[in-house]
């Protein structure tokens, strides 16, 4: 069976799970009936199909993509999926505003402290779980714990630093507005970290699924604090900064 199917066989289980669940109402609720509350069904099982479980699936088989020959834009592929999916959703919704559509509320002066206060925990928690899932996945040695860096990972901390800014800016903006600011409210807290830590599956690290899991559930914590994304947002820059910035320069560094 091909990864593409196993893939929309999970997202088929997916969505009836939400439904099961009561977590798909907004669907019916933000939808006129007809084709298009059948278009937006499908555009949902659409985006969870290329954005989060063939991602999955594909990081199970060990498929590894020649990276250094991957054209920078092409990063950006499932940003502009995710991009295209809310903006279609937004217009087949009749263009609700956006404060309550991705939690745009008006910023706040508290905004940029609680970013950086939510990301710098983010940081220290997501350690944490990947350091404890590798010392359990080692039977407790400390080899469990020797770093390991993905190829699409060490590609990224090479790159240039305007093309660093470039994937953190895009990151932090794109997966927010998805996530948090259009899942979060819709499915749930837990449901959307689940499925925000397998959609960041493909670099095929346990640990790191782990650790993506648990900086997804503070950043989510974040937006139930305050009923606004921007927080998040600097929250996810503030990560991936100090990820891309200092520590996989310097795991590489220190690696050879």
């Amino acid at each position: 069976m091909s990864d593409f199917l196993i893939a929309a066989l999970l997202s088929t289980l997916c969505v009836l799970l939400l439904a099961r669940f009561g977590r798909l109402a907004f669907v019916s609720a933000e939808t006129a009936p007809g084709m298009r509350r059948g278009i937006a069904l499908f555009l949902f099982w659409a985006i969870l199909l290329v954005a989060v479980f063939h991602p999955t699936v594909a990081s199970t088989h060990g498929d590894v993509v020649d990276v250094p020959e991957v054209p920078f834009p092409l990063l950006f592929l499932g940003h502009a999926l995710l991009s295209a999916f809310l903006l279609l959703w937004w217009n087949l919704s009749d263009r609700p505003a956006l404060r309550s559509f991705l939690s745009l509320q008006p910023p706040q002066g508290e905004d940029w402290r609680l970013g950086l206060r939510f990301g710098a925990l983010a940081w220290v928690l997501g350690i944490a779980a990947s350091t404890a899932v590798g010392i359990f996945s080692s039977g407790g040695s400390d080899g469990g714990v020797v770093p390991e860096i993905p190829p699409v990972m060490a590609w990224l901390g090479a790159l240039p630093l305007a093309q660093k800014l470039v994937t953190i800016a895009v990151a932090m903006t794109v997966e927010e507005a998805f996530f948090r600011g259009f899942l979060q409210p819709r499915i749930g807290w837990l449901p959307s970290s689940v499925l925000f830590a397998l959609g960041h599956a493909g670099y095929g690290i346990p640990r790191l699924v782990a650790s993506v899991f648990v900086v997804s559930l503070v950043l989510g914590q974040a937006l139930r604090r305050t009923g606004r994304l921007l927080p998040c947002i600097v929250a996810h820059g503030v990560f991936d900064a100090i990820q891309l910035l200092v520590i996989i320069p310097l795991a590489l560094r220190l690696l050879g």
